[in-house]
C-alpha cells in the first residue's frame, strides 16, 4: 500500500470542481508553506522575501482555479531570482523551500484548466515531502524533538491510515488533507471557504502541521 495515492481521498478530488480543486491545493501549499516564512533562504539564492510575501499574498486573493494576472505576475516576480539561473546543491531545509516554490509554479500553469491530474501532481508533492522528512527523521543520528508525541499520535491514529505504516508526518499529512477535503465537498459554493469557522480551523491545522515540520527540519545539523 502506498499512502502517496489513497484511494479516497482521490476519489474527493474526483468528485471537486474546478474551484474546489484549488482550494484543495492550496491548503496542500500551506502545509509547506512555513519553511519559506521561517528558514531563512541562502542568500546565493537572491530571493526576495518581499517577492515571497507578495506571491503567498496573492495566492490568497482567489480560490477559483481561474486565470489571475496578479498571482501570474508574482510567480514572474519570484523566478527572477538568480535561484533559477542556476544549478543548487540544497541542504534538507532548503530542498522543502524549493519544493514549496516549486509547487507555487505548478498552481500558476494549472489555473484556467486545474485538472483532477493537476491538481493530485500538486497533493502529492505535499505526501512526498511528509514521507521525506520521516525518512530523514528515521535515518539520522541527530535526536529531533517530540519523538514522544509523534509515537502517541501514531498509536492513536485511525486504522485506516496506520494501514500504510507511514511515520508521524505523513500519516498527520493524510489526515489533515482528509479533513481539508471533506470541508471542501461540505461547503456551499461561493460562501468563501476560507473566512468561514471551518475554513479557519483548516488553515489553523495546516499551519499547525507546518510549523511542526520547521521544528523538525531545525533539529537536523547544516
Amino acid at each position: 500500500m502506498d499512502g502517496r495515492y489513497d484511494e479516497v481521498l482521490t476519489a474527493q478530488i474526483q468528485q471537486m470542481d474546478r474551484a474546489q480543486r484549488h482550494q484543495a491545493v492550496f491548503l496542500a501549499l500551506r502545509r509547506l508553506q512555513a519553511p519559506l516564512l521561517d528558514i531563512e533562504m541562502p542568500r546565493g539564492w537572491g530571493v526576495d522575501p518581499a517577492a515571497v510575501d507578495s506571491l503567498l499574498r496573492c495566492s490568497t486573493a482567489r480560490l477559483d482555479g481561474e486565470p489571475d494576472d496578479a498571482f501570474q505576475q508574482a510567480i514572474t516576480g519570484l523566478s527572477r531570482a538568480p535561484l533559477f539561473e542556476s544549478e543548487v546543491d540544497p541542504e534538507l531545509a532548503e530542498s522543502f523551500q524549493l519544493e514549496a516554490i516549486g509547487g507555487w509554479i505548478l498552481v500558476g500553469e494549472a489555473l484556467g484548466e486545474m485538472s483532477e491530474v493537476q491538481t493530485d501532481r500538486i497533493i502529492v508533492l505535499a505526501r512526498e515531502q511528509a514521507v521525506y522528512l520521516d525518512e530523514c527523521i528515521d535515518s539520522t543520528l541527530t535526536m529531533v524533538a517530540d519523538e514522544g508525541l509523534r509515537e502517541r499520535y501514531l498509536a492513536n491514529a485511525a486504522s485506516r491510515l496506520r494501514a500504510y505504516s507511514l511515520g508521524y508526518f505523513a500519516t498527520r499529512n493524510l489526515e489533515v488533507e482528509g479533513r481539508c477535503h471533506e470541508t471542501i465537498l461540505a461547503d456551499s459554493p461561493g460562501d468563501g471557504l476560507l473566512t468561514s469557522e471551518a475554513g479557519r480551523e483548516l488553515l489553523n491545522r495546516c499551519d499547525d502541521y507546518s510549523g511542526e515540520m520547521v521544528s523538525a527540519l531545525r533539529g537536523f545539523p547544516t
